[in-house]
């Protein structure tokens, strides 16, 4: 049994994504910020929960339903607080959820690119053939080049990532990584047996603050 445990690399924007609307006051399509504010209306049992977001031009408001005439005992305490707090985590997880944006008929701007990982891990064993495993989670409309992404990761050079591939050290789904092919959530990032300093760079980095 491998006793090394996967690790996961959470991809975390430095600024929530954006909203691409129609701003009526601006008369044409503009990008709405996340404000990280929520709106709550309580009426007897049923509960209202906007995610408030500001056109970036004029201020303008606007308001994205995350829960619509929900009772009560559907939200769990922690989140309703939360809510009723601003709590950034919750800002940031509805402001990442492509389905709440389709609900709501609204469009993500593309990411402006700028991002810090936050490294977790897990409770799960990395797989025989793997000296260890790494678990992405990235959110919706952010791309990411595998070679750049893993150049800043790592602390190494391009040209060492491609090597890497090419010599199939680094393989998503037991097939080895394209360093020009995009990184998507979820995707697992498996690492051979036997390759000592790519095994270290990854550790090293994973125990950085």
């Amino acid at each position: 049994m491998n006793h090394n445990l996967r690790k996961q690399w959470i991809v975390t924007p430095n600024q929530l994504p954006a909203i691409i609307r129609r701003c009526p006051k601006c008369g044409k399509k503009t990008e709405f910020i996340n404000s990280g504010k929520f709106r709550v209306n309580a009426n007897g049992r049923l509960i209202d929960v906007w995610l408030i977001y500001r056109c970036g031009q004029c201020e303008t408001s606007w308001n994205m339903t995350v829960w619509e005439r929900a009772e009560a005992g559907r939200l769990e305490k922690k989140e309703y607080d939360g809510f009723m707090k601003n709590d950034p985590d919750l800002a940031a997880k509805y402001g990442n959820d492509r389905e709440l944006f389709a609900k709501n008929k609204a469009e993500a701007a593309a990411s402006k690119g700028e991002y810090h990982v936050v490294t977790v891990d897990t409770a799960i064993p990395c797989g025989e053939a793997y000296a260890t495993e790494i678990d992405l989670r990235i959110p919706f409309g952010f791309e990411l080049r595998a070679d750049v992404f893993l150049r800043k990761q790592l602390s190494v050079s391009r040209s060492r990532i491609k090597k890497w591939c090419e010599d199939g050290l680094i393989l998503s789904g037991g097939q080895a990584l394209s360093p020009k092919g995009k990184m998507k959530d979820g995707m697992l990032l498996q690492v051979k047996k036997g390759s000592l300093f790519l095994v270290d760079s990854i550790l090293n980095r994973s125990l950085s603050p």
